[in-house]
């Protein structure tokens, strides 16, 4: 084939994978390749084997280009081939080192510090930076290189990454404002390649999840739904589902965010991509611990332990399990690593207030309590002052000083009510139930039924059974649905607890001075009555019931 009918094979090729026909253009990339390799076709052949989903496939060829640009003497092109290498290996955990090799093989074939491709790596640097100020100092660096050349795509990524990097290090309003021009901008199709949007939804995500900023997240959520109806790129919804996902689930519609999450799992092994922001099998185990499928959650998180995402689903695992030092420990970790001076913290301190209460440290809760506060004062947000309201409650229980701590809850549950936050109401209003039980009971079982009911709608079970189970020790009764913790024995609950200690039935036979046989009908009667399938599941219950620390999130 001559060189005219190759170029027109990678015209045909390029002109395909801009209408996303990924197949179309895998076909005539190869056809142009069957007859000469070079590495314009080696690299659009990567381009749509990725889209395709064939990841290990697209890597393996891109490297070949970058091989080819590199003998051709195309120097930017064989650098630029090695930064997209090296941001496909930063999105892996467990592969940073190949991503930095990647990066310094670009770096030391472009010469000219202001040139685009000079840009891509500072953006590269960014992503592969922990500290969120190095993080930003890369990102501003590139956007200078972007507005420089007025390359749409380059600003795009490099002013998202510089809000995200300004949020984590507790510039929160200046940080959001250069995601929102960001997510303006890609909305907008600025850039043309569809990915740029997908990967600015991710930052736009995991500033509003580690801020808790859901009326963000809900606004752009719908922008990037429009976005998706009116491109003809379906792909993209599997990097977008988690956003999706967490928009539903602000609105307290669980069961779409349960959908969307399964949806995104299963398109992303489906496609052999890794999730760019927050791992959706992070969330759904979230969704999993509140609705009691313990076990389900623990092979959900498994492999995926060490990310930031799955830090709530860690410790909740921790506190059912009893080990509220590990789950301590854990949350201190990621405190050093955001930064005291970072609202990303507050979800951090959030959790961590009612496991110091639970070990006796009040000192500890007060301390988390009063940061909180602090910081929930210097971003002004209101989400942010309601769980400051709930820690400062939750420690006023602590201390008994139930006036304080019940108004301090009740402001919450309002301010939860406005920002249109059902789940979030209903937990706080189980936690003023709690408060009020023994000085209000009447107000108390008020306050446990309506959280029981919204929280038994949203099929967060456990949660529903605490709040059930409250009732009924005030000599209410409880919902209608299936048997639980309410049902129980006197002798069941010692069986219960017993389990919580991970005894076997014959060491809770020689507890309760009964027979292993005995000891293990009691065992299948607990399970059966709260719907548990296994001993674990069954610990875990118990252990949440008793503190009432953890609160999935969703």
């Amino acid at each position: 084939m001559d060189s005219t009918g190759h170029r027109h094979l990678l015209s045909e090729g390029s002109g395909a994978m801009d209408e996303a026909r990924w197949a179309d253009a895998k076909a005539a990339f190869e056809e142009a390749l069957a007859e000469r390799i070079t590495p314009d076709a080696l690299d659009g052949l990567a381009r749509s084997l990725w889209w395709i989903g064939d990841t290990d496939a697209a890597v393996t060829t891109r490297t070949r280009a970058y091989t080819y640009f590199k003998r051709e003497g195309r120097v930017d092109e064989a650098s630029r081939t090695a930064v997209w290498l090296a941001l496909e290996y930063s999105t892996t955990p467990g592969r940073e080192a190949l991503a930095r090799g990647w990066l310094a093989r670009a770096e030391r074939l472009a010469d000219d510090p202001g040139s685009v491709t000079a840009g891509w790596l500072a953006l590269t640097r960014s992503t592969l930076e922990a500290d969120p100020m190095r993080m930003a100092a890369h990102a501003e660096e590139a956007l200078v290189v972007a507005r420089d050349h007025d390359d749409a795509s380059l600003e795009i990524r490099a002013l998202a990454r510089a809000g995200l990097a300004l949020v984590l290090s507790g510039r929160t309003e200046e940080g959001m404002s250069r995601l929102d021009e960001a997510m303006t901008a890609a909305a907008a199709g600025e850039s043309e390649h569809p990915e740029i949007f997908a990967e600015t939804c991710c930052d736009m995500v995991s500033a509003c999840e580690a801020t808790l900023d859901t009326r963000r997240l809900e606004q752009w959520g719908q922008v990037a739904e429009r976005f998706l109806d009116m491109r003809p790129h379906p792909d993209l919804l599997g990097f977008c589902g988690s956003c999706c996902a967490s928009v539903l689930a602000a609105r307290g519609d669980l069961t779409g965010a349960e959908q969307w999450l399964t949806w995104t799992i299963n398109s992303l092994e489906g496609a052999g991509h890794e999730s760019r922001c927050v791992d959706p099998r992070a969330k759904l185990a979230e969704l999993r611990l509140g609705q009691g499928r313990v076990e389900e959650a623990q092979r959900l998180v498994a492999g995926i332990e060490a990310r930031p995402e799955a830090t709530r689903v860690m410790v909740a695992l921790h506190v059912m399990s009893g080990e509220l030092g590990a789950a301590s420990s854990l949350l201190h970790r990621r405190l050093a690593k955001i930064g005291a001076v970072s609202t990303a913290a507050i979800p951090i301190l959030a959790m961590l207030a009612p496991i110091q209460i639970e070990r006796g440290d009040l000192a500890g809760a007060g301390r988390s309590a009063e940061r909180i506060d602090e910081l929930a004062t210097q971003s002004g947000q209101a989400q942010h002052r309601a769980e400051a309201d709930v820690a400062r409650g939750r420690f006023a229980l602590a201390k008994g000083t139930t006036t304080d701590a019940s108004q301090a809850l009740f402001s919450a549950a309002e301010a939860y009510d406005q920002l249109g936050m059902p789940i979030h109401v209903a937990r706080t209003r189980l936690l003023l139930a709690e408060t009020l039980a023994d000085s209000d009971p009447e107000t108390a079982i008020a306050e446990a039924r309506a959280a029981s009911s919204r929280l038994d709608e949203a099929g967060l079970t456990a949660d529903a059974d605490r709040a059930d189970s409250l009732i009924r020790s005030l000599g209410g009764r409880g919902r209608v649905g299936p048997k639980r913790a309410g049902l129980l024995t006197k002798r069941e609950h010692e069986v219960l607890s017993l389990i919580a200690e991970g005894l076997t039935n014959a060491e809770i036979a020689e507890r309760l001075f009964i027979s292993v046989k005995t000891a293990g009908n009691h065992v299948s009667h607990v399970l059966t009555k709260l719907n548990l399938r296994s001993r674990t599941e069954a610990a875990a219950f118990a252990h949440q019931n008793r503190s009432g620390v953890v609160l999935s999130p969703l």
